[in-house]
């Protein structure tokens, strides 16, 4: 019986493909698990983001929130598995797992944050492997992501939620 999907052709795609392509395909991930997000319910927060200025969300969104995550969610926790287990054929998903777990525990708006989160988070620790892999600066790459999807974010609420 042949496989509907095979991620391995996938992954082996994501290897050889120019670094802008890469990029644009993680991003396009990422916009189109950022549109089904908006169809959930709006998370119960303590205190809005919504209510900083638009400034203060991009300089906390879009610049200073994705370089501090890519450190902690994919630079320190997929190094560490990396450095522990040596053969990437068995690092590979145990690095990917505890690494988007991580991501979507920190942020615990709600469960369905938490599950959509979690893929994000695989989205970003996925580039972030691969892009060791290539031999490229993987901590770029997820940074440059997921500024991206948090500015399309900023832009969409700000634009279709004004305060």
């Amino acid at each position: 019986m042949q496989k509907l999907f095979n991620p391995s052709l996938v992954i082996n795609y994501l290897l050889k493909v120019r670094a802008y392509k890469f990029v644009l395909i993680f991003f396009g991930f990422s916009v189109l698990s950022g549109a089904i997000t908006t169809f959930l319910p709006e998370p119960e927060m303590a205190e809005p983001i919504t209510s900083e200025s638009i400034l203060n969300q991009i300089l906390l969104t879009v610049f200073l929130a994705p370089v501090i995550e890519a450190l902690l969610f994919q630079v320190l926790i997929i190094d560490a598995v990396r450095k522990i287990i040596k053969r990437p054929k068995k690092n590979f998903c145990l690095a990917l797992l505890l690494s988007s777990t991580a991501f979507a525990l920190n942020h615990t708006y709600s469960l369905s944050y938490i599950a959509f989160t979690f893929f994000g988070g695989l989205e970003l620790a996925l580039a972030y492997y691969l892009g060791r892999y290539r031999r490229e600066n993987a901590v770029i790459i997820v940074v440059l992501n997921h500024s991206l999807y948090n500015l399309s974010v900023v832009l969409y609420n700000h634009f279709f939620y004004p305060v």
